[in-house]
C-alpha cells in the first residue's frame, strides 16, 4: 500500500503521496486510498505533489476518478506541481478542471 501523508486543516484534507511516481505501478493503491478518504466524507482535497517527479495516464486517471467522486459539493486542488507535470496537465486540458497552486498556503486560500 502506498504511504500517504494526510493532514486536515479546517475541512480540507491535505494529501502528500509518499512516492516520486504516480504511474501504473502506484495508481491503483493511490486511487483506492483517495476513494476511501472520500467515503469518510473528505470531499475538499488538496493534493500536494511536491515529491512527485513523474505522472502518467494511470496517475491522472486516479485523480480524475477522485474528482468525480467528490461531486459538486467537493473539490480537488493541486499544489507544488513540477513543470513537466504542469505541461502534461496543459496538454491533456486537465488544467481547466484541476486548479493548481504554487504552494500549500495559496492552495488553501483558493478553497
Amino acid at each position: 500500500m502506498m504511504k500517504l501523508d494526510i493532514k486536515n486543516q479546517q475541512d480540507i484534507c491535505i494529501i502528500t503521496p509518499g512516492t516520486t511516481r504516480l504511474d501504473a505501478s502506484t495508481a491503483v493503491d493511490f486511487k483506492t486510498a483517495l476513494l476511501n478518504l472520500i467515503k469518510e466524507n473528505n470531499i475538499r482535497i488538496l493534493l500536494n505533489l511536491e515529491q512527485i517527479e513523474f505522472i502518467d495516464s494511470s496517475g491522472l486517471g486516479a485523480i480524475i476518478s477522485a474528482l468525480r467522486q467528490v461531486g459538486v459539493k467537493g473539490d480537488i486542488k493541486l499544489c507544488n506541481v513540477n513543470k513537466q507535470i504542469m505541461e502534461l496537465l496543459r496538454l491533456t486540458r486537465l488544467d481547466k478542471i484541476l486548479d493548481s497552486f504554487e504552494n500549500e498556503k495559496t492552495a488553501l486560500e483558493g478553497f
